[in-house]
């Protein structure tokens, strides 16, 4: 069963993965006392993060839940937390109500009590976070105890698309916990279930003593790596044609491109593919006591060119200074991987690339989209 430490004297329901509990949305709750509603801050217009309207220490540690991933945001962050000190928060904030109805397809309330019935935590307090991406699809709750301790984080999909990515990562986890790591952590999946049509996944919060993963080459998990990957497997071009990300790569792709012609080169070789977390980076780990937890499994992949993780996590790494000057990324890359590659190497650097482009992250099409003008200098 899954189980979570912090619970282990709750009356929570344990079920696996695999199953989903699948909650009545149409079901009304009553009240639970104590919700007053949240206050809502909002940045550009757009809604960040919404806090109990209650009590103060609850209110600061939600809003420690968000960390702004630029310097503006970064700096909103902070302001936000320094206002609710001086608690003149209503400032910068808006009261709504506790269902949410303005901001979600759904009653938020009856979601949290069906959870909170689940939990066995009729207290538990939620802090909803949005993405900064306004068409992300999923929001992000925290759900602490009276105490503002952490009790759970939870994924909850808006959309088809989301649905797929948690549903991803709950088997992902699955899979990985029946291999007993030895070299890394991985989350504790609590609970998988449904709501409004869409699927939820509650997770295990991050320990308060975890540290952060310095931002540098050092940091690139490779025993890690080399454990989740499993067995490295040799595929031809038939199956290859048959997998997701090659087909997404093609859709994705311009075919009189020169990555693409370089591509087709590659796929003359033996393809080396194995399984890949997909979005690796230092964003994605966190230090725990003497080892590193990886999260974020939804774009893991079993059939992933060999090099995936270690060139994502090179490009992740230098993802501002490359999105800002892409040839330089695209120099840098030559230098680090193609140049005085033999031809097997390069295939295996470029079939990761492909998969990386197939992805969608804009670092890897900013500079694929320069192979041709300055790729040159490796042929």
């Amino acid at each position: 069963c899954i189980r979570d430490r912090s619970w282990k004297s709750s009356s929570a329901t344990q079920i696996m993965p695999c199953d989903v509990r699948e909650d009545d949305s149409s079901r009304k709750h009553d009240r639970t006392p104590g919700s007053d509603g949240y206050l809502l801050f909002r940045f550009a217009r757009k809604p960040v993060i919404a806090v109990p309207d209650g009590s103060q220490k609850v209110k600061l540690a939600g809003l420690k839940c968000y960390r702004g991933i630029t310097i503006r945001r970064a700096s909103f962050a902070w302001m936000t937390q320094l206002l609710t000190k001086l608690r003149v928060d209503r400032l910068l904030t808006q009261p709504v109500d506790s269902s949410l109805s303005s901001f979600l397809p759904f009653n938020f309330q009856n979601w949290l009590d069906t959870l909170r019935q689940t939990m066995g935590a009729p207290s538990a307090e939620a802090v909803i976070v949005w993405p900064p991406q306004p068409d992300r699809g999923r929001i992000y709750i925290h759900l602490l105890d009276a105490d503002a301790r952490p009790l759970a984080f939870v994924k909850l999909s808006l959309d088809a698309v989301n649905d797929e990515y948690l549903r991803s990562e709950a088997r992902t986890i699955e899979k990985l916990k029946a291999l007993q790591l030895t070299s890394f952590h991985i989350p504790s999946l609590m609970e998988i279930g449904k709501w409004n049509g869409h699927y939820y996944c509650v997770f295990e919060p991050i320990p308060i003593d975890a540290k952060p993963v310095q931002s540098s080459w050092n940091s690139f998990p490779r025993d890690c790596v080399k454990e989740y990957a499993g067995q490295v497997r040799i595929i031809g071009l038939q199956q290859l044609t048959e997998l997701k990300w090659w087909k997404n790569f093609w859709e994705a792709t311009p075919p009189e491109s020169a990555f693409a012609q370089d591509v087709r080169v590659a796929q003359g070789h033996p393809i080396r593919v194995c399984r890949a977390h997909g979005d690796l980076g230092t964003m994605n780990m966190i230090r725990v006591d003497d080892r590193i937890l990886i999260f974020d499994w939804e774009e893991c992949c079993e059939d992933a060119p060999i090099l995936t993780d270690e060139l994502m996590f090179f490009l992740v790494l230098n993802q501002r200074k490359f999105l800002a000057k892409p040839v330089v990324g695209l120099q840098e890359l030559n230098q680090r991987y193609l140049s005085g590659a033999s031809p097997q190497r390069r295939c295996e650097v470029i079939m990761a690339l492909a998969f990386i482009r197939a992805s969608g992250k804009p670092v890897a099409t900013k500079i694929l989209d320069n192979w041709e003008r300055k790729n040159a200098q490796t042929q």
